[in-house]
């Protein structure tokens, strides 16, 4: 319960930390993408209403006089509704204004028709004109009428609803301005669809038509027209409350006076009106150059105005949740590996840190016996007790010294290996070789010990010849100090695996993985064995650095130690 408890704790604090960081790398993304893209979109606009500018000032530099006056204004605004589409490009609204900021023309919300003005031969001349409907239609006529003008039916079959026509049948113009007689609206149906489920071809039938009458009577003899289209606004309808703010915005004179005084070239000015929605507003001089008078107030003969809604979100959107998502999932999987590996360090330092109470605790016991026998001893030599055992004494003394200094200089030599990176030295390492050193060192103890030593096999192997004497020496140590007397020791080298097995012990099943720790025998009774405790840990370590398997096995009558070189 304690385990999953502080498990849990470190998963927690270590995603809590990287959510932290992932949500503040985020948001100062975000802001600096905002920001970016509030310039680009800024760029964007002067760079259009350099365009925009161009275009007008050709229209008008054919109808100025030589005092920059405009002779003929109806050609100008006729030729200023064939520009419509470009200065409502992105839902933009334009204002030209005189040089003493009086309106001159600007686009609206009135519905932009074009018709057959007049024809030479097959040639069609089209002729553009606003149609204002609150003259002519009730608001819910309007309502209606535009309902059906920007009306997105789905068609998914063929006979399903595509679409509305909106056309004029019938009507007049009185300068530039359309009065219509009635407006058709002729429900279309799809008749043929492309290959990616676009409608390519659709038809209307007039028996289901809608009509509207205006009810207006010609007495002006004013010229009659058969038929005529109203066009579409490509950026939607341009009634709606935003599009309405930005049109009073830019047909604003006081606006525009203002920005005039603090007018220091194509700046625009900026607020914003939605949570991302940032509104511009940008006024250019004619020839895009203004005259500093007298007054140092500037001066333009015309100014032309430009203003635009931007969503800065729609733009940053598709960046930014790629973005956050995609950050969001390397930061998850981070912190989840991050989280995983400092538990699996919390554990393995919990683990070293039992492991170094139980070490010392265990080399406190195996010190404690050699310690009092020399105490004893000493004791004895000092009141001069049994003279005649003195070098008794004395040589148990020593026995028990040089046991003491075996322990500590393998526990030396264990702390070495697990602290200090060993660098190991490959060569080619004849194992017969290195047994037969093995063998031949120990070969009082074991005859005297009438053991039988048995070497079969050999394979060259690619291992560090010193580190690999010590694993064999500790290796037929340990089945030395095993083995009784009259026993068999037998050293096999197969292709893959070295095996040395001794007779006449046995390991008990729930100890066989742990004798690979410091200070874990198979016999419990720590005391009463030779060995230190610590010669299968330094095997242990030895073969890891070289990424040898290793382990250990019961067989009948015996114990068998391996490790595959291989």
């Amino acid at each position: 319960m304690e385990k999953n408890k502080q498990k849990e704790k470190i998963y927690i604090r270590t995603v809590s930390t990287f959510f932290a960081i992932y949500l503040v790398l985020m948001i100062g993304f975000s802001v600096f993408l905002v920001f970016q893209e509030k310039k680009a979109a800024d760029m964007e606009l002067q760079t259009y209403a350099l365009q925009i500018n161009n275009r007008i000032e050709n229209i008008i530099q054919n109808y100025l006089d030589n005092d920059e006056n405009i002779t003929d204004i109806s050609k100008v605004k006729e030729e200023l509704l064939q520009e419509h589409s470009f200065l409502t490009l992105m839902g933009s609204e334009v204002a030209i204004f005189t040089r003493d900021c009086k309106l001159l023309f600007n686009t609206n919300n009135y519905w932009l028709c074009s018709y057959t003005k007049y024809k030479k031969g097959n040639t069609h001349y089209i002729g553009y004109s606003y149609l204002n409907p609150k003259d002519w239609f009730s608001e819910q006529e309007i309502r209606e009428i535009e309902g059906y003008l920007y009306a997105m039916p789905k068609a998914r079959k063929i006979g399903d609803l595509s679409g509305y026509s909106v056309s004029l049948e019938g009507f007049w113009v009185d300068d530039m301005m359309i009065i219509p007689e009635k407006v058709t609206v002729t429900p279309m149906y799809a008749q043929s669809f492309d290959k990616k489920g676009n409608i390519s071809s659709s038809s209307g039938i007039h028996t289901d038509d809608i009509v509207y009458f205006s009810d207006y009577k010609n007495t002006s003899d004013l010229p009659y027209f058969e038929h005529g289209s109203i066009i579409e606004d490509n950026n939607g309808n341009p009634n709606t409350e935003r599009r309405i703010g930005l049109r009073t915005m830019v047909t604003d004179e006081a606006q525009l006076k203002k920005a005039i005084n603090k007018f220091t070239g194509l700046r625009s000015m900026t607020q914003r009106i939605g949570f991302l929605t940032y509104r511009y507003y940008l006024p250019v001089p004619y020839q895009n150059t203004a005259r500093v008078k007298d007054d140092q107030s500037l001066e333009s003969s015309f100014w032309t105005v430009i203003g635009r809604d931007v969503n800065i979100g729609e733009k940053c959107f598709p960046t930014l949740g790629f973005v956050w998502v995609s950050c969001f999932i390397t930061f998850s999987a981070a912190a989840l590996m991050l989280a995983r590996q400092t538990y699996k360090t919390y554990k393995q330092q919990e683990e070293l840190e039992n492991r170094r109470k139980e070490m010392t605790s265990a080399l406190a016991h195996d010190l404690k016996t050699p310690l009092s026998i020399i105490s004893g001893y000493a004791e004895n030599l000092q009141a001069d007790i049994h003279p005649e055992k003195r070098e008794h004494y004395i040589e148990h003394i020593r026995e028990n010294i040089k046991r003491m200094d075996r322990i500590i200089h393998k526990m030396l030599e264990l702390t070495k290996l697990e602290s200090s990176p060993i660098k190991i030295s490959l060569e080619d390492v004849a194992l017969a070789d290195v047994c037969k050193i093995i063998i031949e060192r120990y070969k009082p103890v074991w005859e005297d010990k009438q053991i039988n030593v048995s070497l079969e096999g050999e394979a060259p192997i690619k291992a560090d010849h010193s580190l690999m004497l010590r694993v064999i020496d500790n290796f037929f140590v340990n089945a030395l100090d095993n083995t009784p007397e009259g026993g068999k020791i037998s050293v096999r080298i197969l292709d893959d695996t070295l095996e040395v097995y001794n007779s006449g012990s046995y390991i008990p099943e729930d100890k066989i993985e742990e004798i690979w720790l410091p200070f874990k025998k198979g016999d419990t009774a720590r005391g009463n064995s030779k060995g230190t405790g610590l010669g299968l840990a330094i095997v242990r370590k030895i073969l890891e650095l070289h990424k040898f398997s290793y382990g250990v096995k019961n067989r009948e009558e015996g114990v068998v130690f391996w490790f595959k070189f291989q």
